[in-house]
């Protein structure tokens, strides 16, 4: 037996959680799906690896090489048989690293001979029976953890706008993202030229930039077309170029202990004091990356749209400079983290044109549970929108810089579409009426508590009434 893998064996500490897991699993589902897609394309998944593993022999020319006896869902089968061992899962997993050196050392947390993780529940957490892609499985555990994992995630619906205001390019782009997280966000920037784009990113979580890695990796990046790193965005200034199109969803109202230094930092220092929400910071450090004719869509709280001091101040220097060229307001409860409303920012560069336009999507989506869900009608709409510029009464309007400046630079989406519906005439005899009905049944609950209050001796009813 190899050393390493009798190393692996021989652990006896667990060094990686339940969550972290789940994830591993679902890159390692990803990757055998390739390969038994390559061996067969009919076929329900689980028909296909039965073939796989009759066959005895392993597909040479896909993405990955995986023996039939070390795909996720031979292992799977054996849970389902309930002839599962955990031991066995670890050697399949040195295996794939073994064959496919751009995998090496991805799974070496999986480790020992036994385990005290609940590793079979992985099996039912992730969606084993349909052929489900790793962000899809990405979001199934998020969605099943909550807040006990240590990843945000953009959610599908949102994800599909943002790609679709930054539109598609035919030939090949540099895209970047200061808050990379899994990087589903930034994987999903033209995708038409997958292969060609260069992507960048950058996550201060070493365990959350191992996932975007797997990311790229099941996206079929090459290594040379991404580039991710370990660091502390506001903190460190990565000078890897500029990019055609600047993405994010940054942590919602992420606390920042700014350093004294970072004042003399090229990419803040034309914007004064910097406060003590990190909002703005990924926002300035996407711009500094931009390209002259670049485009900048990131994710934001309606509080970076309205609050005064520190963060008032970079928000008129931005509207000055005519950086900020819309504002998108969304609809509560779109984020799988939070039901908090969240609004977009299209930035650019600069601009000599100093408006902004506005859409009010608030009523933008489809109930579905206890989320509003954005459906391809929604994100069609507010494209289209978006990119003829129309201004629609109760919806969209193209705010002057006057305008703005009038409003003391308050960007809420509300000052400048007014959904409000009011009645263009009002039945006067009716609603007298109605305000007669009222009062009835209010006089009639009245004496009903009355009663009820002289029945148990709380009151003394008045015979006479």
């Amino acid at each position: 037996m190899d050393k390493d893998l009798e190393e692996r064996l021989a652990a006896k500490d667990i060094y990686i959680d339940i969550h972290d897991f789940y994830v591993l699993m679902a890159f390692y589902q990803s990757i055998s799906q390739k390969v038994l897609r390559k061996f067969d394309k009919d076929g329900s998944i689980l028909e296909v690896q039965k073939k796989y593993e009759a066959s005895k022999e392993t597909v040479q020319d896909a993405q990955f090489i995986i023996a039939p006896q070390d795909t996720y869902y031979h292992h799977y089968q054996m849970y389902k048989a309930n002839k599962f061992e955990y031991v066995e899962l670890v050697k399949s997993l040195y295996n794939i690293e073994e064959k496919n050196p751009k995998l090496k050392n991805i799974f070496r947390d999986v480790r020992g001979s036994t385990s005290s993780l609940p590793s079979e529940t992985a099996f039912e957490k992730i969606d084993s029976r349909n052929e489900v892609s790793f962000e899809e499985n990405l979001e199934i555990i998020k969605r099943s953890s909550g807040a006990r994992d240590n990843y945000d995630y953009t959610s599908k619906n949102i994800r599909k706008l943002i790609t679709k205001l930054v539109g598609s390019k035919k030939e090949g782009v540099s895209i970047y993202d200061p808050a990379l997280g899994t990087a589903s966000l930034l994987l999903g920037i033209n995708r038409a030229a997958l292969k060609e784009n260069k992507y960048y990113g950058q996550e201060i979580n070493t365990q959350v930039i191992k996932i975007a890695i797997m990311n790229a990796i099941i996206n079929d990046v090459a290594d040379d077309k991404f580039e991710f790193k370990n660091a502390d965005t506001l903190a460190n200034n990565w000078e890897f170029g500029k990019a055609d199109i600047v993405v994010s969803d940054p942590p919602i109202n992420m606390r920042w202990n700014v350093d004294k230094n970072l004042s003399q930092d090229k990419r803040y220092q034309d914007y004064g004091d910097l406060p003590n929400r990190a909002d703005w910071g990924f926002i300035l450090d996407g711009i500094d990356k931009l390209s002259d004719d670049g485009m900048m869509v990131v994710s934001v709280v309606q509080g970076t749209l309205f609050r005064g001091a520190k963060e008032y101040n970079i928000r008129r220097k931005l509207l000055e400079d005519g950086k900020i060229r819309a504002v998108i307001q969304l609809p509560g409860n779109t984020k799988i983290s939070t039901t908090i409303a969240t609004c977009l920012l299209v930035l650019r560069k600069s601009s000599e044109d100093k408006d902004v336009f506005f859409i009010n999507a608030s009523q933008e989506y489809e109930k579905k549970g206890l989320e509003n869900i954005l459906t391809e009608a929604n994100v069609e709409k507010i494209v289209d929108i978006f990119n003829e510029k129309k201004e629609e009464k109760g919806f969209s309007h193209m705010a002057s810089y006057e305008e703005i400046e009038k409003n003391d630079f308050n960007l809420s989406v509300a000052r400048y579409v007014n959904q409000y519906k009011f009645k263009e005439k009002l039945d006067y005899q009716e609603e007298i009426k109605n305000l007669e009905k009222l009062d009835e049944k209010l006089s009639q609950t009245d004496a009903t508590l009355k009663n009820l209050m002289g029945d148990l001796g709380l009151v003394e009813i008045d015979k006479e009434s």
